[in-house]
């Protein structure tokens, strides 16, 4: 009983971490997403890649599955994700209609795009971390969520939305 009661508290003192890494995983996520767009502007490529978009969530479904989370859960979630990415982009890219695009190089399939891709593995690990002991993220962590994410092109209403998507994710029943 005594170990039962030493795991048990030892996991929910690692929650409180874990969630905090879970929240700055996705921030360093959408912190690439000037970059994406600088690419796509760069190379006049549209802001949206429905295609890609159903790569990325099929893939974060079947991760989701396979560390005992739902994946139609984690699917809401990174197609709210992905909505704040866009949002993002398109930020950016407005504010490219007032001056010259960049001239610095990047590489969004050699750089930015296995980056997107760790990162993306990475938020479903940390989530199956977080929700190990507990079937849901806790609405007491929304204000921590909305703080760690910097991206000043970035709406509250992104962050809302993401934070909601991450309140359904469940683990497998």
């Amino acid at each position: 009983i005594f170990s039962a009661f030493i795991f048990s508290t030892a996991v929910r003192s690692a929650e409180p971490e874990s969630s905090l890494m879970l929240f700055q995983a996705i921030d360093e996520r959408l912190a690439h997403m000037e970059d994406v767009a600088l690419f796509k502007a760069q190379n006049q490529m549209p802001v949206e890649d429905i295609e890609r978009e159903k790569i990325v969530l099929s893939d974060a479904k079947q991760l989701a599955s396979s560390h005992g989370l739902d994946p139609d859960s984690m699917e809401r979630f990174f197609i709210a994700q992905i909505s704040a990415a866009k949002a993002i982009q398109y930020r950016y890219r407005a504010a490219l209609l007032t001056r010259e695009i960049p001239t610095r190089l990047v590489d969004l399939q050699a750089g930015i795009r296995p980056a997107l891709d760790r990162l993306g593995n990475d938020i479903i690990v940390l989530f199956a971390t977080v929700l190990h002991s507990r079937s849901a993220m806790e609405e007491q962590s929304r204000e921590r969520f909305m703080n760690t994410l910097q991206s000043q092109l970035l709406a509250d209403a992104e962050r809302e939305a993401m934070f909601d998507a991450m309140l359904e994710v469940r683990r497998s029943q």
